[in-house]
């Protein structure tokens, strides 16, 4: 019934992943609408859409959901809120998460003394070795894992490091800001709702005293 008449090509599906047809604004303001609406205390929407947000920032490819969920429920987090949060990660922000995980986490274990023998990775050998994950995990290229193994030594701990430092500090400024939304955003359906029953209720007054 909700199918497309003439179906999308591979290159238009391709197209509206990384570009939506109707504009990222357009999608922010319905991913906005949707999370303020949920079903549960703010607290709930904070906490899943805040666990969403945080999966994001980890090198898990493929696992964001799964890892987004399971934070949901360990927060007490509503879950759909999570997979709503998992949208921060997306082709648009992948490579900026990627450099910013990866400069923390070598940051971090250079400062431990650890790490003399990994080398600072530049944007384009970084994506090109996550491109190669992407590209293992999907079984859309010829990547075998001895392949990767030795790059990924170079950029795991790194980007798992440096992922878990920012996601905690996404988890914390999400969440602030999400149930900030959510609370402010009740009141005033609250307060409109007070206005509409004070309305009929005037109305009626005036109804009943017409002759």
């Amino acid at each position: 019934m909700f199918r497309r008449r003439k179906p999308l090509s591979a290159l238009k599906q391709l197209r509206a992943v990384i570009w939506p047809e109707r504009g990222f604004r357009r999608l922010f303001s319905y991913l906005f609408q949707r999370i303020i609406r949920l079903p549960g205390t703010p607290a709930s929407i904070a906490s899943g859409f805040a666990s969403g947000i945080a999966a994001s920032f980890t090198p898990f490819l493929g696992l964001h959901f799964i890892l987004a969920g399971a934070l949901a429920m360990l927060f007490r987090g509503n879950v759909l809120a999570s997979v709503i949060g998992t949208f921060f990660g997306n082709p648009w922000t992948f490579i900026l998460i990627w450099l910013a995980d990866y400069e923390v986490g070598l940051g971090i274990i250079h400062a431990f003394g650890y790490g003399a023998d990994l080398h600072v990775l530049s944007i384009d050998e970084l994506v090109a070795i996550m491109g190669n994950v992407i590209r293992f995990l999907s079984f859309t290229g010829n990547i075998s894992w001895a392949n990767l193994s030795r790059d990924i030594e170079q950029v795991f701990m790194p980007l798992l490091i440096g992922g878990t430092v920012l996601g905690a500090i996404a988890w914390v400024a999400s969440f602030l800001i999400t149930i900030w939304a959510v609370k402010g955003w009740r009141l005033h359906r609250a307060k409109r709702l007070l206005k509409a029953l004070q309305r009929a209720a005037d109305d009626k007054k005036v109804a009943d005293l017409d002759p």
